[in-house]
């Protein structure tokens, strides 16, 4: 499996050209370097870097348990991206933190890594401070408070301004969302057509972008218009799940679903199956949880056959076992393999659909030991091993303050596993105002929607009676909030409207553009000719010709 995922100088630079050539021609800044790696090695790697400003760190190794690092003049107004090779010399794997601290703060947690005996383990992260700093420590240490004896090795601090992170995302955009098209307007003998007028328009994008609904969709026609004329992706936020569809044993009832099943399909809307089963103890049918041995075995069996044989091929993803990194009902009732059962029989009943195991605390903060991305990546070799067809990465995206620098590093590592990444429950907290829910907001969606290994992002902004679970996009009358202004700009930004030209001297019309359906009008003299293509991913230019 590769581990190495790293984008040349000369690419990016390369793609640069599409952002804008002023901000090419003085960019020398440093280029964001996505290598990562989740297996233990024998040697570690080289610095990412070479170091950064961490090429002659001043090393506090008093505590073999704690090394530390001094720095000096850190910037409030910079993103850190942070990573070390940990080496540990005992004989159980122990979980290693770094964390940062400052005249006037602590960030308690900045990047993580579970450290194993006699090889080399990589950790990668990052922090963005709120104030200056003149001195600041800092630690590489077990949270625990065990006392570890560990080697680092190959440290690295790489600061970036605001405007070089944006330019690195922005060339990530172009190289991951974007491609070159060339269309070729010809006569009948394949002679170029020089001033033909050339309208091209995006009319479906590639990527899925979406938000969960509920109930409150059926029927309301202004919310339908408004989710609709947004959203190409969707989820239910609670209608699928098993105390909503089975609240009293053996009384199914799939009304809601159903409606909502035909609304997506309706509207070609794709939908995301939340969820099979749910770990935690608080969100199962009450008779579940009084159900033991045999009994609880059927009811499992007979709520996977219902559920998944309604609903066959109606949804590209299931989330089999939600959450069960915090929670494990289901292992500790029916054994060990409940969960390796549960995806064989989720797999066996609709062989199409992507199987995820949905997580929170993966990317939104590297405090939560349960979750932490190698503990991620560790339970879906697990799985794989045991046979599993797990094919899908859900992070739920529940922010509090968003680091840029951790989630960028958390998505890099999960990146190496090869499989679609899909941030599938984002929003930010309803502690903060609404005006900095959407500034949060939309550092979040940057940050997945320019990382090339994320598939999908959907928002759980469900809007139903009473509002929504923690940031609404709209009132009630469907104004837009704050956090809907942001979602309106960035799908305006990532959509190139409608292009009008005219065809050079071969007769090319040349552009670049997101991923996705397109339609296309050519005229020329008293000729006009529509016609449509697509546009997938692909490192070479879009050919496509038209003969008038």
């Amino acid at each position: 499996m590769g581990e190495f995922i790293l984008y040349t100088s000369l690419f990016f630079l390369l793609l640069f050209f599409f952002i804008s050539p002023l901000l090419v021609s003085s960019y020398d800044g440093p280029l964001y370097d996505s290598s990562a790696y989740t297996e233990c090695k024998l040697q570690p790697e080289k610095p990412l870097y070479n170091g950064g400003i961490l090429n002659n760190p001043l090393v506090n190794r008093d505590r073999i348990n704690s090394p530390s690092f001094v720095l000096q003049n850190l910037d409030n107004a910079t993103k850190y991206c942070f990573s070390i090779w940990i080496k540990i010399n005992e004989p159980e794997p122990a979980l290693v933190r770094a964390s940062l601290v400052t005249e006037a703060t602590t960030l308690n947690c900045i990047g993580t890594v579970i450290a194993k005996e006699g090889c080399w383990s990589f950790l990668k992260g990052g922090f963005v401070l709120s104030s200056p700093s003149n001195s600041s420590t800092l630690y590489i240490q077990n949270p625990d408070g065990r006392n570890i004896s560990m080697e680092i090795a190959s440290a690295s601090l790489q600061p970036f301004t605001d405007q070089q992170w944006r330019l690195n995302q922005d060339t990530k955009i172009n190289q991951a969302r974007k491609r070159a098209v060339n269309i070729h307007i010809s006569d009948k003998k394949g002679i170029g057509l020089k001033g033909a007028a050339v309208r091209v328009e995006l009319v479906s994008k590639d990527f899925p972008f979406g938000s969960a609904i509920a109930s409150t969709i059926l029927g309301n026609s202004l919310y339908q218009k408004w989710f609709v004329e947004r959203f190409n992706a969707a989820v239910f936020e609670n209608e699928l799940k098993w105390d909503a569809t089975e609240h009293t044993q053996g009384q199914l009832n799939y009304t809601i679903p159903d409606q909502m099943v035909e609304f997506v399909r309706s509207n070609q809307i794709i939908a995301r199956g939340h969820n099979i089963f749910w770990e935690n103890p608080m969100y199962i049918p009450k008779w579940v949880l009084n159900l033991t041995g045999s009994n609880l075995e059927s009811a499992v069996e007979s709520r996977i056959e219902s559920l998944m044989n309604k609903y066959k091929e109606e949804f590209i993803h299931w989330d089999v076992s939600n959450e069960m990194l915090h929670y494990d009902f289901y292992e500790k009732n029916l054994g060990p393999n409940a969960t390796l059962r549960f995806f064989g029989s989720a797999h066996r009943a609709d062989p199409l659909a992507t199987l995820f195991m949905n997580e929170f605390n993966v990317v939104e903060t590297c405090m939560d030991a349960d979750s932490t991305v190698d503990t991620y990546v560790s339970r879906m070799r697990e799985l794989k091993m045991g046979g599993v067809s797990m094919d899908g990465i859900g992070l739920q995206g529940h922010f509090d303050v968003p680091n840029s620098p951790l989630m960028r590093g958390v998505l890099d590592k999960l990146a190496t596993l090869g499989l679609p990444i899909w941030l599938t429950e984002v929003d930010i907290s309803n502690k903060f105002n609404k005006e900095t829910q959407a500034i949060y907001l939309e550092e979040v969606l940057r940050e997945g929607f320019s990382h090339p290994a994320v598939d999908g992002i959907i928002l759980w902004t469900a809007l139903r009676r009473g509002g929504c679970y923690q940031m609404c996009l709209t009132d009630g009358d469907f104004n837009n909030l704050p956090a809907g202004e942001t979602v309106d700009n960035l799908l305006k930004e990532w959509d190139i409207g409608i292009l009008n030209g005219q065809t050079d001297e071969h007769g090319s019309y040349t552009f670049f553009g997101f991923l996705g359906e397109y339609k296309v009008t050519a005229k020329y003299g008293n000729a006009t000719f529509d016609s449509t293509f697509s546009l997938p991913r692909g490192k070479e230019t879009k050919q496509f010709n038209i003969q008038m």
